[in-house]
């Protein structure tokens, strides 16, 4: 039987997968339309956290794509993720604990612009001890007798 804490993180991560993959997509697909509001944005964004720098509109266009591909990678990478967990795959297990380590690095080099990464980062910490708990770490490695396919885990 799935462990609750695995069927929340595993829904949690296809739908912000899901959501990652049709951002990168739109992004991708309405660049015509979508670019000018990016610069825009990314121009508030850029002159409140550094102060009034310019950046060329070369360098625009390569972050637009850039954030537009990375995002749609993630929307997949997260999806993979949470069908693993979803089904109790090792390999699920595993590229979670990775993608949470992943997003602590990223939140600490974040936490000097944004001081709330903290947060994030804390749940990610704790992602990645609930993932490695001996306990958790079983139901993805256990294997299941012809009893147990047949009548049903007996041990809940």
């Amino acid at each position: 039987m799935r462990p609750l804490g695995v069927t929340i993180l595993s829904i949690a991560l296809l739908a912000i997968g899901s959501l990652a993959l049709v951002t990168g997509v739109v992004l991708i697909s309405t660049k015509e339309e979508s670019y000018p509001v990016f610069v825009e944005e990314y121009g508030k964004l850029v002159n409140q956290s550094f102060g009034n720098i310019t950046i060329s509109e070369e360098d625009l266009k390569t972050i637009y794509e850039m954030a537009s591909y990375i995002a749609a990678l993630f929307g997949f990478v997260y999806l993979i993720t949470g069908f693993g967990l979803f089904t109790l795959k090792e390999w699920g297990r595993i590229l979670a604990v990775l993608v949470a380590g992943f997003n602590v690095i990223y939140s600490i080099f974040l936490f000097f612009v944004q001081p709330l990464a903290a947060v994030e980062i804390a749940v990610n910490l704790l992602i990645i001890w609930y993932l490695m708990k001996p306990d958790v770490r079983e139901k993805f490695s256990r294997k299941i007798t012809i009893e147990e396919r047949i009548l049903g885990d007996q041990n809940p």
